[in-house]
């Protein structure tokens, strides 16, 4: 009986960790392209140039910077995202 609530445990473990990557995975490849993250919830406020500001992941945060074009709307400037203190991913126009 014992074995089998661990053999649980260690299949939810490690479903969790394979979603966990897959989230982060597809968030860093976006970033890397200078694009919004999908998997992140902004922390505190974003700015009225069309959403500047910081968000966060599981485990990882984003910064985002943009500004209005008169022409093409919500225009993207820099991405970067930070892990454990330091920059993992970013791009810049």
């Amino acid at each position: 009986m014992k074995k089998k609530s661990i053999k649980i445990a260690v299949i939810a473990l490690c479903t969790l960790l394979i979603l966990w990557c897959a989230m982060f995975f597809t968030d860093y490849v976006r970033c890397g392209s200078l694009k919004e993250p999908i998997f992140v919830i902004a922390a505190g406020e974003t700015a009225d140039d069309g959403g500047s500001g910081t968000c966060r992941g599981l485990g990882y945060r984003v910064e985002i910077e943009k500004h209005i074009d008169a022409e093409y709307g919500v225009c993207i400037d820099s991405v970067e995202m930070w892990m454990f203190g330091r920059v993992i991913s970013a791009s810049i126009t």
